[in-house]
This record gives structure tokens, sequence and C-alpha cells, in this order.
């Protein structure tokens, strides 16, 4: 295998050719995890992986664990998660930008999407670039938050997502650096988002107000993003660590992904 990294832009993601996910020599899952960590995200096209090789595929980039929050695909496959919609509106969770299950002590440390079904025109998915979000801040800004926690709560997005597999889900905050260090690369990468970090610890319900939106503004900068249109069989592998993903709501056809959530890592 010849394998080939193509940047998908100066940020964030690249594009890997020259290598099929159901087998991999072990020399060439060396040189995907230090692209991984590199760009933060990978796409690979049309590579149709059933249930279980998905799974195989995903232990390149970390330890596959049950998600109690999303159906599995069928009983046999309990890995693989359905992620199932007929149409998207705008302001539902995967629509706002985020990291996933900030809410968890040990947030997932990636996940493995691969597309089933998809809508004719829309459905693609953005990624941004945590690293860049805190390195274009102030230096001042960075110093002041270097220091600091944010609490995450899941709330009413993760009791629905606990009604609809059935399951009576305890909903506690946990604390998280505003500012965590990526345990492969050393780099700081900005840990907040929309969907789950409620207030800055330390600072007044004022300050808190004010700063947390600006630092989630971060994210929304174009040159900190990549976006990636989607063809059946594709597969997107992201470093929840490193990047916040958003779903494009702009579709009215159905669109089904498989996906595989790593285990994830202390942030602190």
């Amino acid at each position: 295998m010849n394998l080939s990294v193509t940047p998908a832009s100066p940020s964030v993601g690249a594009y890997v050719e020259g290598v099929d996910l159901r087998d991999v020599p072990d020399p060439l899952k060396t040189e995907i995890i230090e692209a991984w960590h590199t760009y933060g995200v990978l796409f690979f096209r049309g590579q149709h992986l059933s249930p279980a090789e998905q799974v195989a595929a995903a232990t390149i980039f970390g330890e596959p664990e049950l998600f109690h929050f999303a159906p599995a695909v069928s009983d046999e496959h309990p890995l693989v998660h359905l992620i199932e919609n007929t149409q998207r509106k705008r302001g539902t969770g995967v629509s706002v930008w985020h990291t996933d299950a900030t809410w968890l002590e040990k947030p997932p440390r990636g996940s493995m999407l691969q597309a089933i079904t998809l809508p004719e025109l829309g459905g693609d998915t953005l990624f941004a670039s945590a690293s860049w979000a805190y390195r274009n801040l102030s230096q001042p800004m960075q110093t002041m938050i270097d220091g600091l926690t944010a609490t995450h709560y899941g709330g009413a997005a993760l009791t629905r997502a606990g009604r609809g597999v059935g399951l009576d889900i305890p909903d506690e905050p946990v604390k998280h650096p505003v500012a965590r260090i990526h345990p492969a690369t050393g780099e700081r990468c900005l840990f907040v988002n929309r969907l789950f970090t409620q207030h800055i610890n330390g600072l007044t319900v004022r300050e808190s107000a004010a700063l947390l939106p600006a630092l989630c503004d971060q994210f929304s900068d174009p040159e900190v993003q990549c976006r990636f249109s989607w063809e059946p069989g594709d597969i997107a592998i992201w470093d929840n660590r490193a990047v916040q993903h958003y779903a494009s709501p702009d579709y009215d056809e159905p669109r089904t992904m498989h996906r595989v959530v790593l285990s994830g890592d202390p942030t602190s």
C-alpha cells in the first residue's frame, strides 16, 4: 500500500488514500495515527465496511466502547451505533458546534463515522480545530484561561438521549479544563462548547456569560474549519480532544450513519 495524505484545509482535516481499512499493516497504522494527531480528522473514501470491519478499523485509533446513549445497529454489533435522521432542524444537538459527550468524566477520545444512506444534496459535516481556536486567542486571553475549568452538564439533551434508548441516566455535572492539553501532541486545545458547557468556574455569572460565548465563537471562524461532503461508504474518524464538529441541517431525505465511539482519556 502507498499511503497518501492530502490536507483538507490549512488548519484541520486530511484525505487518506492508498489504504483499505480492512487490512492495514502495522507500519501504516503508525503513519495513520501520526496523521490523525496532525490533522485532527481523517477522511477515507469508499471503504464500505461491515459493522465488524468498522469496529476492527476503529481499534487503530483507540479502544471502542459501548455508548449507551444511541441505539446499536443490532444485538450482534453493540459497539456500532445507528445514527438515523429523516430530516434535520437547525438548533438540534448536532447542528451546534460541539465536542461529543463532554458531560462524561472521560469524554470519548474520538468517533469513527461511516455513511450508509445519504440525501441527494446536503448532510455535510464540518470540523474545526480546537488547537487553532486556542492559538487565535490573544496572549492575555490564553494566559487567563489556562488555569480555568468549566462545568459541563448533559441536561435535557442527555435526558432525551437516555429516553430514546430506554435508560434512566444519572446526570451529574463534571469539570474539565477550559483549554485541555492534548495527551499525544502536547498542544493546548479549547475545550468548551455551547451544547454542554454551562459556566466557567471561578468567574461571576456575568463574567462567565460574557467569556464563554466568546470562546465558543472561536470555532465559527472559517479559517479553523474544513467541510466534508459524504458519499456512501465514506469514513471519517475524528479526534474528540482536538476538534469540534457540526452536522449541517440542510436536507429532507433520510440520512443513515454507523458510528463507533472510542474510550476516552482524562482531561487533566
